[in-house]
């Protein structure tokens, strides 16, 4: 799998050495962390053996920050078991298997991915059967010993802490991967934003909460919906309190984690329903001007300043040119998904350029971003429409986004809307916007 090369983590074995390459790793004690950690290598893997030094050092300098106390972090990870209550991290060659428990289930390998965090005892079940867990780390001997890995695989482990459940959802990988943005990470950028970014943005019609969905997954590039959370609530405690919200899953089913993030995030003012328009306007990606796209994932303290501006998401149609006639598009979207539609070029001959949308309210948004002679405006409707009348200066538009969304987390839906083109303005007011008949 093209993820199990250029994945920073992943919770499951991608890639399954054969039993003929598989090696039965007999951990020896490279390095003890500074921080209650040990790091193994495997007898006779002198590579191994010389990276567990370079591996501890890198958790060591993590470690403060990333166990700060909530809400400026997750806080210290369960106490494992075993290794005398210290976390136990391996370096090993890619198709050593670790022995975690009773083999073949828990020997895993690394194989072709940078790295893999594991839960382990103690398995804590709440009276309401919520779960939390200890872990341990898997780092690959080859391409995983970086800073970015051990932060991101770590990350987990701080996660299992909170929630097992939480910890093999969709938003583990999310986390794990806004954790490498958020701590600074230096390695592996160019693979966070060149290919988790663009394959989320190729894939704007699959649910945010979609997991091995595509190649690479969408859930590491979906890091940017907690960029944009972080962003629009002026703080990175957003992020890590949502994750304390989900000590009570019980299912790591994207129904109940979406749940309890709704529920988390309606509490802050920014739940799905209100908010979601805002993080599909934000992922146009294009600094079209303050008015209109104030918040931009590469900007501010909260933002990734390595997302590259312009990497838009895979529109519906190539960018098309409007004369005087109708064109209707349909919105088929899946549970927190959204589509997108630029008119590049409105003709001479059209004097009122009209965007109707109809069945999209209660589930959905349709959001029109237009260029006029006086900049850019904002136009957001649920069934209605708006028309600008080109003979004016406010209405002399000359290029639309049209950005729908589904922002219902239970359910996909289908709606349309149509952008026509008239000769002639129904009315002399330079914009007009209409709400559908109730």
């Amino acid at each position: 799998m093209f993820v199990a090369a250029v994945a920073a983590a992943t919770m499951v074995i991608a890639l399954s050495p054969s039993a003929a390459m598989a090696q039965t790793c007999q951990p020896q004690v490279g390095a003890q962390g500074a921080a209650p950690f040990t790091v193994f290598y495997c007898a006779g893997d002198a590579t191994g053996q010389q990276r567990a030094a370079t591996v501890a050092a890198l958790l060591d300098q993590a470690w403060p920050q990333l166990t700060l106390p909530e809400p400026n972090g997750l806080g210290p990870p369960l106490t494992p078991e075993a290794n005398g209550g210290r976390l136990s991290v391996y370096v090993t060659a890619p198709t050593a298997e670790v022995q975690l428990g009773t083999c073949p289930d828990d020997c895993p390998s690394v194989g072709d991915n940078f790295g893999l965090a594991l839960p382990v005892r103690p398995f804590i079940v709440s009276a309401s059967g919520a779960e939390r867990a200890s872990g341990a780390l898997i780092i690959n001997e080859d391409i995983g010993v970086t800073d970015s890995t051990v932060v991101h695989e770590f990350f987990h482990v701080l996660e299992f802490a909170h929630s097992s459940q939480g910890g093999e959802s969709w938003l583990s990988e999310a986390m794990a991967t806004w954790a490498e943005h958020h701590y600074r990470t230096m390695a592996d950028i160019d693979t966070r934003v060149n290919v988790f970014f663009t394959a989320f943005q190729d894939s704007p019609n699959a649910s945010l909460f979609a997991r091995g969905y595509g190649n690479p997954p969408i859930e590491y590039g979906a890091y940017v919906w907690l960029v944009s959370l972080a962003q629009s609530a002026n703080s990175a405690s957003a992020v890590f309190r949502m994750w304390t919200a989900l000590s009570a899953a019980k299912s790591n089913s994207a129904p109940a984690i979406d749940a309890l993030v709704d529920a988390y995030l309606t509490r802050l003012g920014l739940g799905f329903e209100s908010s979601f328009k805002e993080f599909a306007v934000e992922d146009l990606n294009l600094d079209l001007s303050p008015r209109v796209t104030p918040q931009l994932f590469s900007r501010g303290t909260f933002g990734d300043p390595a997302v590259p501006l312009g990497v838009t998401p895979l529109f519906l149609r190539r960018p098309w040119r409007l004369g005087t006639k109708s064109r209707r598009a349909p919105v088929d979207l899946s549970q927190l998904s959204m589509q997108y539609d630029h008119v590049r070029a409105i003709g001479r001959s059209v004097g009122a350029v009209t965007v109707r949308s109809s069945g999209i309210a209660p589930w959905g948004d349709v959001v029109v971003l237009a260029r006029a002679a006086t900049g850019w405006r904002r136009v957001d409707l649920g069934n209605g429409s708006v028309t600008f009348c080109r003979f004016t200066t406010r209405g002399n538009v000359g290029e639309l986004f049209v950005v729908a969304d589904n922002h219902d987390p239970r359910e996909a839906h289908s709606g349309s809307y149509t952008v026509q083109g008239r000769a002639t303005c129904p009315s002399r007011r330079a914009v007009t916007q209409t709400a559908a008949p109730a």
